[in-house]
């Protein structure tokens, strides 16, 4: 602490909501990056007290020991797979984070919206589609999609994103089915006492679990073999909640018609080059990824990061 305001770096400032910037100078010294790289982040991570990040890195125990005065980190995100919390809290360090904040999260649509996005383009055939026209061709005949309309949605975790894609599913005249482990009682939604009997049943898996110790490939061998070879799964939760591996025999061998997802294992970590599902979308199989976007939008980093800024001052 210099001069006895608190130093805050805020790691990537890129559409930064402006009234939290004013809003954490005036409690302290504010220094905005928006950094490329590791060293960079290690570097200018080294006196600061308290860190407000996105998702561009990995805040590893090697990383968080460059910073010994770090006290606090600010995160707009409901999963912390990006932290070292255990490392972290033994230091007793603290982080401030969407998670648990229901009431406030069930006012931001984005990972909902986008869900449907990746739904749509997967049953649609958009990018190859877009990509077949972008190379001036017009051949209509080779992408020939299916309906939403009487299809079977399971929806894997009905917290709150998987209330939001519910509701959606109803509007597409969908008949909706769902496993949670709270065992919940939702009006109008078939209930399915286990996650098995919900994939056997499901033309279209949607993915709303958290990622914790005991999710880690939960999408396994046993789910993927009970679904049917014209079944489609969309992801929007985290990556190392499906066992990628077996996902990607099951795609090659037709035995799942396709995967769209936003996430992938050890995303912050990877080679994106080398990634295999990335190969089978590039050689012509029914595969989309999109780059963790699903809660980037204007609207709601901006309101997350005023709730997080709010959360924090208290």
């Amino acid at each position: 602490m210099k001069n006895g305001r608190m130093q805050i770096v805020i790691t990537e400032n890129e559409d930064f909501n402006p009234l939290v910037i004013e809003g954490l100078k005036k409690i302290g010294d504010v220094k905005t990056y928006n950094v490329a790289s590791t060293s960079e982040l290690i570097e200018v991570i080294k006196d600061a007290e308290v860190l407000f990040v996105r998702l561009r890195f990995k805040l590893t125990e090697s990383v968080l020991r460059q910073a010994p005065k770090l006290k606090y980190i600010l995160t707009a995100t409901t999963g912390l797979d990006h932290i070292d919390l255990d490392y972290f809290e033994s230091v007793d360090g603290q982080v401030i984070s969407l998670k648990g904040a229901t009431d406030f999260l069930n006012s931001i649509p984005a990972t909902a919206e986008h869900t449907w996005a990746l739904l749509l383009a997967l049953m649609r055939n958009l990018p190859a589609a877009y990509a077949d026209v972008q190379q001036g061709f017009w051949r209509r005949d080779l992408f020939k999609g299916n309906n939403l309309s009487e299809k079977k949605i399971g929806i894997l975790g009905l917290g709150r994103v998987g209330v939001q894609v519910a509701h959606y599913a109803r509007a597409f005249n969908m008949q909706i089915g769902y496993f949670d482990i709270l065992n919940k009682n939702a009006t109008n939604l078939i209930q399915f006492k286990t996650a098995k009997e919900l994939f056997a049943w499901a033309d279209i898996i949607s993915i709303h679990i958290p990622l914790n110790a005991e999710n880690i490939h939960y999408v396994n061998a046993d789910l993927l073999n009970g679904l049917q070879s014209n079944a489609v799964l969309i992801n929007t939760s985290r990556g190392a909640v499906v066992d990628e591996s077996e996902l990607i025999s099951k795609i090659k061998n037709k035995q799942i018609k396709g995967y769209a997802t936003d996430v992938l294992e050890n995303e912050l970590e990877i080679d994106i080059h080398t990634n295999e599902l990335l190969k089978l979308s590039k050689s012509g199989y029914n595969v989309i990824i999109t780059p963790h976007i699903a809660g980037a939008t204007f609207e709601s980093m901006h309101k997350t990061e005023e709730f997080i800024f709010k959360k924090f001052l208290k």
